[in-house]
């Protein structure tokens, strides 16, 4: 039993590894350093320190009085925001809790079954692991959606422009007609804009929530439209024009990278699946892998070039767009 344990858990890392290094996302990646962020962050810079505190307000309404009180340690003032970049409609303190219980859960189960320390230790952290993975994977999926839907927006707030209408009215427009996640984005903002905040101020509130490149872009033009004039409706155009065009390039890379991506699949899965047939084989050599020292020796090395590979492997067919 205790075999089998380790074998099922080294074979659950070698499958994390490879999909958070090679399952990549055709867009939705949170932007992090980039020409628009700096220009973004010096907009920020002339944003007075009355209108940072209201919005702080703001955003500590929403919070529950337990809540207020675990974000002011960073580490869970960044989960707080991975739930809030998810989407999920979940307190803090719930899926904290639930994951704790969970642990100890399974951590129970594994020592009940008799299996090794390393590998009750590995289930322990698995389970945080695979939270984390979820909500890595609901941030990806949403900001993916957004990106998708980012383009359609903003040819609805250029007809609204057109039509003589201000850029609240479209806001309220985008939020109304489109669906999640774009649609409830729009809509924070618009209430923004109405309880009087500043147009930069809310608009980089949503760029905090909604952290992409297009949504960079699209800020970008708005805000330098608020701050030195020019119309507004001929830079959404071209701006979503582009977006449109990186969209399309970014779905072209992935298919391209079909191939490479499958093949390392298969050549991480590879040492598993003759594992698996070896033990069908000859149970007694194969058993001597996970009971000898130096067959855990090999297996721990093994790894390690695994996760090296598949990570090696996505810096090559990863191109930023």
């Amino acid at each position: 039993m205790g075999d089998l344990g380790l074998f099922l858990a080294l074979l659950f890392f070698a499958v994390l590894f490879i999909s958070q290094a090679l399952l990549l996302p055709v867009a939705g990646q949170k932007a992090k350093h980039s020409e628009l962020t700096k220009r973004l962050k010096k907009a920020q810079k002339k944003i007075d320190e009355e209108s940072l505190s209201l919005l702080h307000e703001y955003y500590l309404k929403e919070m529950t009085p337990f809540e207020r009180q675990m974000v002011k340690i960073s580490l869970f003032a960044n989960i707080k925001k991975m739930i809030e970049l998810a989407g999920l409609n979940v307190t803090l303190g719930k899926i904290l809790g639930w994951t704790v219980i969970t642990s100890f859960v399974v951590t129970g189960l594994s020592i009940f079954t008799g299996q090794f320390w390393y590998v009750t230790l590995a289930l322990f952290l698995c389970v945080y692991v695979l939270v984390y993975m979820f909500i890595q994977k609901k941030i990806t999926y949403r900001l993916q959606k957004f990106e998708e839907q980012l383009p359609e927006g903003l040819d609805m707030i250029k007809r609204v422009l057109q039509a003589g209408q201000p850029i609240n009215q479209a806001f309220k427009e985008v939020g109304d007609e489109m669906p999640d996640p774009i649609g409830i984005e729009f809509k924070k903002t618009f209430n923004l804009l109405n309880f009087g905040y500043d147009m930069r101020l809310a608009i980089l509130q949503m760029v905090d929530r909604t952290p992409t490149i297009s949504m960079l872009a699209f800020s970008s033009a708005v805000i330098l439209q608020k701050e030195t004039g020019g119309n507004l409706t001929e830079n959404l155009d071209k701006v979503g024009k582009v977006l449109r065009a990186r969209f399309k390039l970014s779905r072209k890379i992935r298919t391209l990278s079909a191939e490479a991506r499958l093949s390392s699949w298969i050549l991480v899965l590879s040492p598993f699946a003759l594992y698996i047939m070896t033990m069908f084989i000859n149970p007694t050599h194969a058993s001597l892998l996970i009971s000898d020292p130096r067959g855990i020796k090999a297996v721990s090395i093994g790894m390690v070039s695994l996760a090296i590979g598949a990570l090696w492997i996505r810096r090559i067919i990863n191109i930023k767009v």
